[in-house]
């Protein structure tokens, strides 16, 4: 998601970066698991994207301490600063994200997109059962992810976030752990029911080793469709593809559909393809080409805002980031 925040902050739009709460894996989980707080990396991740001088903040909020002693060893300095501010707050998270939005002089708004966190629960086509964030992320051949919290709220501003979007943005982000965790939180899911603004998925340039892999871009949007987004997509932009394969082979989303139609035998969303790859690192977006893609994806009378759903993300854009 961040890659998105980065290119759209300085385009003029009212930007709302709505994120997930399941990380368990690195510093996140530590502290997640030691003070009982929510995973704060990805909220971390946007929030230095958003930065007015990201490239300051970014150099210091993601430098990790050594790992040699201490309670600290290891954890990146900007997971401490939200643990701090969240302490401060008496355990509120978004009074201490409030607190570290002040600090750091945030383009828009990086929100939690539920009131706990969320612990996942996935199933492989194999009948294997993973629990957990950071172990689904390394399994293949998922099935299906479910939530182990019978009762999971959506915060108010992140549904007032999605009522208000004039254009909301899933993705890009992993799918299974950054994207979907979104749809399978009730709230979340009748919001997006309810919606006025478009919503456009963002596919991933190339397909992600162990979540992904081997998925074509109709398995992609086919998990989209079994964990709730059945009816919401209106449009998916994917990467045009120009890399030489004997350069730089990867594992490229081709962005084109084998099936016209889904297991449910409704229509394919319409696919827009354009070159949003990154030169540099083809596998990865490029910020500036993707923001001025979803920009000209934006209703015509948009005002200017932008909310996305991601990641882990997920993103809104007042025009209106998952995983």
């Amino acid at each position: 998601m961040s890659t998105i925040l980065r290119g759209l902050k300085t385009e003029g739009v009212d930007l709302t970066a709505i994120v997930s709460l399941a990380d368990d894996g690195g510093s996140s989980g530590i502290l997640r698991a030691r003070l009982g707080i929510p995973p704060v990396g990805d909220l971390r991740n946007c929030l230095i994207a958003l930065a007015d001088a990201e490239s300051t903040a970014g150099a210091l909020l993601q430098h990790r301490l050594p790992a040699e002693r201490g309670a600290s060893r290891g954890h990146p300095v900007g997971n401490l600063l939200l643990a701090a501010a969240i302490a401060e707050e008496g355990g509120d998270l978004e009074r201490g994200l409030e607190r570290v939005h002040q600090i750091l002089n945030v383009r828009g708004r990086v929100i939690p997109a539920t009131s706990e966190s969320l612990r996942l629960r996935g199933r492989t086509r194999a009948g294997i059962s993973v629990v957990g964030q950071a172990k689904l992320a390394r399994t293949r051949g998922i099935a299906s992810v479910t939530l182990d919290s019978t009762v999971t709220h959506a915060t108010r501003h992140a549904l007032t976030a999605i009522a208000e979007a004039d254009l909301l943005v899933l993705g890009p982000g992993s799918l299974y752990t950054s994207l979907i965790p979104h749809l399978l939180v009730p709230d979340i899911r009748r919001a997006l029911a309810d919606r006025r603004a478009p919503l456009v998925w963002v596919a991933n340039v190339d397909e992600q080793e162990g979540e992904t892999e081997g998925m074509s871009l109709d398995d992609h949007v086919d998990a989209l469709v079994d964990h709730g987004a059945g009816g919401l997509i209106d449009a998916i932009l994917a990467a045009a593809s120009s890399r030489r394969a004997d350069v730089d082979p990867g594992r490229p989303l081709e962005p084109r559909f084998r099936r016209l139609r889904g297991p449910d035998g409704e229509p394919r969303p319409p696919i827009v393809v354009r070159s949003v790859a990154s030169a540099v690192r083809p596998h990865l977006h490029d910020s500036k080409l993707l923001a001025r893609a979803i920009l000209k994806l934006r209703p015509r009378r948009a005002d200017r805002k932008s909310t996305r759903l991601n990641s882990s993300h997920s993103q809104q854009s007042r025009m209106p980031s998952s995983a």
